[in-house]
């Protein structure tokens, strides 16, 4: 039976480096159906929102999630793997923000004993060899154990992804009041209007809501009735400030400005 295998990585069809991932890992783990997410170039913080996504979430207990963004700081930089709880394993370099949505899920966190590899033209030829030995199951590909701290916390009320529909995932974790409330959100230079509200409940053309997160994805998101939430603030970028305050707090501070 085909394992399924998801690659996160800043690069997709039509690029050279999607092309020779794709041969390795055809020599690596010839058996395996591969997937490719793509992120903007050295994106790690929405990669590592997909990462977590893909292995934290329902699916074929058998996948593995691999990530591949950001050229690595050097061709002999170790590979990382990780465990979830579900049996999924992720593996890909210590880069950015990668592992930070997903390390406190995880039971394991390993070196590899392959690094990244390659050469200042071809650097992240060491993915598709982790993952054929992660795939076969080498019984030397564990190394030594990565401490948690190594992985960076993630950075709080930013922008994490945005969705082709223009969907707004956060790294907010609690809502700044009660469901049904009224607050005005902030990212970047664009200020509007929005309701506080549970996630998948109907949302009216032109409401803008900012919805709690659920078990697998804990995170506040932000969208628009019938239209993209990403264009009504300028399509800001992963890494992009939000700030969210109550209504009645905002039109207080402009009734004092004016």
């Amino acid at each position: 039976m085909s394992r399924l295998v998801q690659i996160v990585a800043d690069y997709g069809p039509g690029d050279l480096a999607h092309a020779e991932l794709i041969q390795r890992l055809e020599l690596a783990a010839p058996d395996c159906v591969v997937h490719l997410t793509p992120v903007a170039t050295g994106d790690t913080l929405a990669a590592g929102f997909c990462v977590a996504r893909l292995a934290l979430g329902e699916g074929p207990p058998d996948r593995i999630v691999a990530h591949d963004v950001g050229a690595p700081d050097a061709p002999g930089d170790p590979l990382w793997a990780g465990r979830s709880r579900g049996g999924v394993w992720i593996v890909g370099p210590d880069s950015g923000y990668s592992w930070s949505f997903a390390v406190d899920a995880l039971i394991a966190l390993r070196r590899l004993d392959v690094t990244s590899g390659g050469s200042p033209l071809r650097p992240r030829e060491g993915l598709p060899v982790a993952v054929g030995h992660m795939h076969r199951r080498h019984p030397h590909a564990l190394c030594g154990e990565v401490p948690r701290a190594c992985v960076p916390r993630l950075p709080e009320r930013v922008v994490a992804y945005v969705d082709a529909a223009g969907d707004i995932t956060t790294t907010i974790a609690e809502l700044p009041g009660a469901l049904g409330s009224r607050v005005q959100v902030r990212i970047g230079d664009v200020s509007a209007p929005a309701t506080l509200a549970r996630l998948g409940r109907p949302v009216a053309e032109g409401e803008l809501v900012v919805a709690a997160g659920e078990p697998a994805c804990p995170f506040a998101a932000i969208s628009l009735g019938g239209g993209s939430a990403a264009e009504r603030f300028a399509r800001p970028r992963p890494g992009t400030s939000i700030r969210l305050r109550p209504a009645r707090l905002a039109s207080a501070s402009r009734a004092r400005k004016l």
